[in-house]
């Protein structure tokens, strides 16, 4: 028993380290990559740790004119993309989780049908709508691209935390005189708080790294960081060492929300594991 409960840990530890390898080795070297010359970009062999450290790569990015104006675009977006999915999900799980309907789990099927939908094949719908109206270079477009895959995910994942709450709440809630509104407001929500938070973090976590739709559906006005990141690219050359300090100042922001909020997406995650 003792020889299997080791042998079990020493699984889960090599899992989780290689899981960790596999995340972290990409971004350490895009780190270091952010310090290097340009010369040192391309050694052969490839070294880890440059010789020479510079900040001319970041300086040059935080130089870029467009820099303010694309972190305060994808603020923005990610922010109200991420609010949108949360008004819009959270009463539809709550009716998916608390109304008897008879066909309740084929209309739950059919919304994850609209996040399981590649979205290389929603682009250019969205693209032809956000032109034929002129809106093509505002927030509009890409904030309703993005809630339109992030309501779904939304609304599965608060289905599951209302399921987990004891209807005899509310139902106690109701005879004291409370309407089916007031007991989802004052009794349920506080419950399942954390699952809210949870739900939320990866929301704003979807908005904040889409590229795909933001380089279709922004603007020069609107471009958020990721797209402002892939303009290092031209024909002639690649800024191997701005797009890296650019990638760690793109990431970094999620970095520090995600520490913040750890504890809460945790519990969020873990809601409903035990009894």
């Amino acid at each position: 028993m003792l020889r299997r409960k080791l042998f079990t840990r020493i699984v889960v530890f090599v899992v989780i380290a290689v899981a960790l390898i596999w995340t972290l080795v990409p971004l350490a070297w895009i780190l270091l990559s952010s310090f290097k010359f340009e010369a040192d970009q391309f050694s052969m062999p490839p070294k880890w740790f440059p010789e020479r450290i510079t900040f001319q790569n970041y300086a040059k990015f935080f130089g870029n004119s467009e820099f303010v104006s694309s972190l305060i675009n994808s603020v923005m977006i990610t922010f109200f993309s991420t609010v949108i999915a949360l008004m819009l999900g959270v009463p539809a799980a709550y009716a998916l989780a608390r109304f008897d309907w008879k066909h309740a789990n084929t209309i739950a099927f059919v919304v994850l049908l609209a996040r399981m939908t590649p979205p290389i094949v929603m682009v250019l719908p969205f693209f032809m709508i956000a032109r034929y109206l002129g809106i093509s270079n505002t927030y509009l477009p890409i904030v309703l691209a993005l809630s339109f895959f992030s309501v779904p995910f939304a609304i599965w994942m608060m289905r599951g935390f209302f399921q987990e709450i004891p209807t005899s709440l509310e139902e106690a809630a109701m005879i004291d005189g409370c309407t089916r509104f007031q007991s989802l407001r004052i009794v349920v929500l506080p419950l399942v708080m954390p699952g809210l938070s949870a739900t939320s973090i990866l929301c704003a976590l979807i908005a904040w790294n889409e590229f795909l739709f933001a380089l279709v559906l922004t603007g020069r006005d609107t471009r958020p960081l990721p797209v402002l990141v892939n303009m290092f690219v031209s024909e002639r050359n690649i800024e191997w060492g701005v797009m890296s300090a650019a990638a760690i100042i793109t990431v970094l922001p999620m970095i520090v929300f995600g520490l913040l909020v750890q504890n809460d997406l945790v519990r969020g995650l873990t809601m409903g594991s035990s009894k």
